[in-house]
């Protein structure tokens, strides 16, 4: 299970360092200040891998502005991460931040909950120009939450999935195994509902191997 903490400032980095996390998704949407002088600060931190996630609104964050404006948020920071989370609505942005030498998480959120064939459609879409799909859905039913499950066990690995909200919080811990690629955590400061905290997100992993 590899796990991902959320980070809004590089105050929490040093805390974070010592649950070694597989990834440190630093948020730039929600951070205060400059960005690139943030994540510059949390690179000389650590060589733990980063991913560089500025969320739309539109998806959950705080983000609102065009894809240029994006790319000019984002450009400067790729050379200091390892991803950067590209939301399907800049896919057009994607050729010029994989030149940076980064790879792209191509993400999509949703509060729908996408048919098994629209869910297929969603990842044909975002392998088109992203390395790792990541899908995030909002299940209403236990059925709904089954089907999230069944296509995240077949689909073409590797592919992250998880869910809006917290009326199925659990599935963040379930689908890591059935292939989904990461989970998403906090260490204090939760940047999504439902989120766990890292230290739960171990003890699950623990008692669930």
């Amino acid at each position: 299970m590899k796990i991902v903490v959320s980070v809004e400032n590089v105050g929490v980095i040093d805390e974070v360092v010592e649950y070694a996390p597989t990834f440190i998704e630093v948020r730039l949407d929600r951070m205060e200040g400059d960005p690139l002088d943030q994540v510059r600060a949390i690179r000389e931190k650590t060589a733990i891998p980063l991913i560089a996630t500025l969320r739309s609104r539109e998806e959950g964050g705080r983000f609102v502005g065009d894809g240029d404006l994006w790319t000019r948020i984002v450009g400067p920071i790729a050379r200091y991460v390892d991803f950067v989370d590209v939301e399907a609505r800049y896919r057009d942005h994607a050729p010029f931040i994989k030149s940076q030498g980064v790879q792209i998480l191509a993400s999509l959120h949703t509060n729908e909950m996408p048919s098994p064939p629209e869910l297929g459609k969603i990842e044909g879409m975002l392998r088109s120009y992203g390395d790792i799909p990541k899908i995030v859905v909002k299940p209403r039913t236990a059925d709904d939450l089954m089907a999230l499950v069944t296509f995240t066990h077949q689909a073409q690995k590797p592919i992250c999935t998880s869910i809006m909200g917290a009326e199925f919080r659990y599935a963040r811990a379930v689908l890591p195994l059935f292939g989904s690629e990461f989970v998403f955590c906090h260490a204090g400061t939760p940047t999504a509902e439902g989120q766990y905290h890292i230290r739960e997100m171990r003890q699950i992993a623990d008692l669930l191997k």
